[in-house]
């Protein structure tokens, strides 16, 4: 998807129309920068209880990370938040946040564990 600029036609209607437009698309462009805070935060966590140094300060409203398996936790989750939030912005290949991000195989093999017994396949398939 390319992010156009909204264009303006001449008619008042239109006008509103393209007012909102680009509010929708200044929205999308706000989420994925918070996405991918939330995702740069997550990482530095992880690094820094790697290496021993003093944890980040969680953001507001987020629980204060104590274990590994609960960093690696908020890491899949922001992740998957991104994954989602570039998909809604027309951002298909996600193999590109895997290699700007430098995730981690532990959080991208993690990050959605098969069911095995919530769907069958049919019998005729």
């Amino acid at each position: 998807m390319t992010v156009r600029p909204p264009k303006h036609t001449g008619s008042a209607s239109s006008a509103v129309v393209n007012a909102v437009e680009a509010e929708v698309i200044a929205e999308q462009a706000a989420s994925l920068a918070r996405s991918a805070r939330r995702l740069e935060k997550a990482l530095a966590t992880l690094a820094a209880f790697d290496a021993g140094t003093a944890l980040p300060a969680p953001d507001a409203g987020r629980p204060v990370l104590r274990t590994r398996p609960e960093i690696l936790a908020e890491a899949r989750e922001a992740l998957w938040f991104l994954m989602v939030q570039r998909e809604a912005c027309g951002f298909r290949d996600s193999g590109e946040v895997f290699s700007a991000y430098g995730i981690p195989a532990e959080i991208g093999a993690g990050l959605i564990e098969p069911r095995t017994n919530w769907r069958r396949r049919p019998r005729w398939l």
